[in-house]
């Protein structure tokens, strides 16, 4: 494994409400954690797991069950979410709400579905739903029922890049987008940002074919600098 610097990129717009943010210290509302389903190549379509590819040798596959050639985050986006829970109220800057308290709410329960996240067929983790972040219904609801002020949304992109080598043959990394909103009790955008982040390390690919254990540690540890990065952004 290669161990190189991570990449960070910041986007997307961040309001003064921040100052307010950071004045209040009671507990944000996680309601939100949602990702593609597919992990493609950057820039690259779907692979079609029945489709011939001369580079993969399958009997290999069969062999090792821990090679892969396609990736989904369908576990993936629950471990994103423990990440979240384990980092950020350790911080000191962000602390959350318990997880029942919030998902067993009426107001959680009945809040508009982001229809745009499930056209898109994205997948969340097991007990959430996609509430979306412009029903001006439900942070007043939530205020209401709960006395929960602010309420945070995550929507990831995870995706595969080579780093080097010719083709599929090399070394790749995971590649992070991670977009936060966080809105205060009005359903006003207190905080709007895009973290993108590269893996610190890489893992070697032969033939479009890499370790699905390393690269879901690939993608676990830039989670994590992901988090990080928007705690240090926001205290300083």
């Amino acid at each position: 494994m290669l161990v190189v610097g991570f990449i960070f990129f910041g986007a997307g717009c961040v309001s003064p409400g921040k100052d307010a943010l950071l004045a209040q210290r009671d507990p944000i509302a996680l309601v939100s954690v949602a990702s593609n389903w597919d992990i493609n190549w950057k820039d690259e379509d779907s692979i079609n797991p029945k489709q011939p590819n001369i580079f993969i040798n399958r009997r290999t596959l069969r062999q090792n069950p821990d090679l892969a050639f396609i990736a989904n985050a369908e576990e993936l986006i629950n471990t994103a979410e423990k990440i979240i829970r384990d980092h950020m109220p350790g911080s000191g800057v962000i602390n959350l709400v318990e997880k029942e308290k919030v998902l067993s709410s009426r107001a959680y329960q009945e809040a508009r579905i982001n229809k745009h996240q499930t056209n898109r067929e994205l997948v969340k983790p097991a007990d959430y739903r996609f509430p979306d972040y412009r029903d001006k219904n439900f942070p007043p609801a939530l205020a209401r029922e709960t006395g929960i002020q602010r309420s945070m949304f995550v929507e990831f992109n995870f995706t595969k890049l080579m780093y080097s080598g010719m083709g599929k043959n090399g070394n790749c990394g995971a590649d992070v987008d991670m977009k936060l909103i966080i809105l205060d009790a009005q359903g006003k955008i207190l905080y709007n940002k895009i973290f993108s982040l590269g893996s610190r390390e890489r893992i070697k690919v032969s033939g479009g074919v890499y370790s699905h254990s390393g690269l879901m540690g690939l993608f676990e540890s830039a989670i994590t600098d992901a988090c990080y990065e928007f705690l240090d952004r926001l205290e300083y």
